[in-house]
């Protein structure tokens, strides 16, 4: 509740703002090329590198006679790609208001997709003050967690991608979502990790976030996250591991808490602090041949490049107070890999992975194929077709 009133001005001007500009956009809807039949794709609006850039690229490189526009911040290092692909718009700007206003379909990776203000957008549609077009979630990542902001009715959306026949089993009977708008399509970024998979002896530590009420600052410096994570940083075995194989290890943090990147210290060059600006996940995955995570989702990428995974839940009870609630996925019933409780058990299982040429071994291969009955590179082509039914078969 706290904070809704803090951000009350932001929903008012955005409030405001769509019941302006809706005469308006209705009129450029009729008179407008640029604003008829309009397929409106963003992400966070200051990236281009999950599912939208993706499906995005798909349909200009597939779909051209999709109106289709990306929003994207021009001072993004994403919006280069972007552009070179086709059109754009500045986010939050007065035109993406109006397009967003126009647009028969709104698609996204988040809540509420393609909006100016993805919160403040979120808590208007729950209240009624909503765009006319349909809405189509292309997701950030397979769930695994319980995401209440996601439960039907406070979520509404049209279409629902989901990446898993595990995933999609539970978005169905524990969602509330009316039959049809959740859909076992796929994710569209993953058609891009079938077709780029190159491991090049990179282990890849991708920690997640912990909620927005996480400490932060120098604060940060007295958290579980900072004490396990520097801890495995200047681990002598690990060192010792990297050194004598030539391996590289990088170290990406959610995008939550790049902005306590600068606080790790490694102990070798051979670890690479990576910043969300200069390194794009989607590469760091396909490079690498080894996945160390505490709860992120992003091991169900590595899972399906059939990449081995160490889930080090070093801080769960925390982690369930700062965030995500436990859902349907289990690491010790269902995950990918090895479940490591301590430091040295996490070094321990990194040693036995580079000794064994990175394997997955065939227990987890077999989790792997229920959790991904489909695996190939037509993701995109499946949301292509469910976006176009939804929007009268275009």
């Amino acid at each position: 509740m706290l904070h809704i009133l803090k951000r009350l001005p932001v929903y008012l001007k955005n409030a405001f703002l769509l019941i302006l500009l809706r005469p308006a956009a209705a009129v450029l809807r009729r008179t407008s090329r640029e604003y008829r039949h309009l397929w409106l794709v963003m992400e966070r609006g200051f990236d281009a590198r999950d599912n939208g850039y993706w499906f995005f690229r798909y349909l200009r490189e597939k779909q051209p006679q999709v109106n289709v526009c990306f929003v994207i911040d021009p001072a993004s290092p994403d919006y280069g790609k972007v552009a070179r692909l086709g059109r754009t718009v500045r986010w939050k700007s007065l035109k993406h208001y109006l397009m967003y206003l126009a647009a028969d379909m709104l698609i996204g990776t988040h809540v509420q997709p393609a909006s100016p203000d993805l919160v403040a957008f979120y808590h208007l549609r729950r209240i009624g003050i909503r765009p006319r077009g349909k809405q189509a979630f292309l997701q950030h990542g397979i769930i695994g967690n319980k995401m209440k902001m996601m439960l039907y009715p406070g979520l509404k959306v049209d279409f629902f991608a989901s990446g898993g026949k595990m995933e999609y089993d539970y978005l169905i009977s524990e969602y509330g979502f009316p039959e049809g708008v959740i859909r076992y399509t796929g994710l569209c970024r993953f058609d891009n990790l079938i077709r780029g998979n190159n491991p090049a002896g990179e282990i890849l530590v991708m920690p997640t976030w912990r909620g927005a009420d996480y400490p932060r600052g120098e604060a940060f410096y007295g958290t579980a996250f900072y004490r396990h994570f520097q801890s495995l940083l200047e681990n002598p075995r690990l060192i010792r591991l990297l050194e004598e194989r030539g391996l590289r290890l990088v170290f990406y943090p959610h995008i939550e808490l790049q902005d306590e990147l600068d606080k790790f210290r490694p102990a070798s060059d051979r670890i690479i602090l990576a910043s969300w600006k200069d390194y794009d996940v989607q590469a760091l995955l396909m490079r690498c041949s080894l996945l160390v995570t505490d709860y992120s989702s992003v091991f169900f990428d590595a899972g399906y490049m059939e990449k081995p995974v160490i889930y080090y839940p070093f801080d769960l009870e925390e982690f369930r107070k700062y965030h995500y609630q436990e859902g349907y996925f289990s690491a010790e019933k269902h995950g990918f890999g090895p479940v490591a409780r301590t430091g040295e058990e996490l070094v321990d299982a990194i040693c036995e992975y580079a000794g064994n040429g990175f394997r997955m071994e065939e227990k987890y291969r077999d989790r792997l194929k229920a959790f991904f009955p489909v695996r190939d590179e037509k993701n995109c082509e499946r949301v292509y077709e469910a976006v176009r039914r939804l929007d009268g078969g275009l």
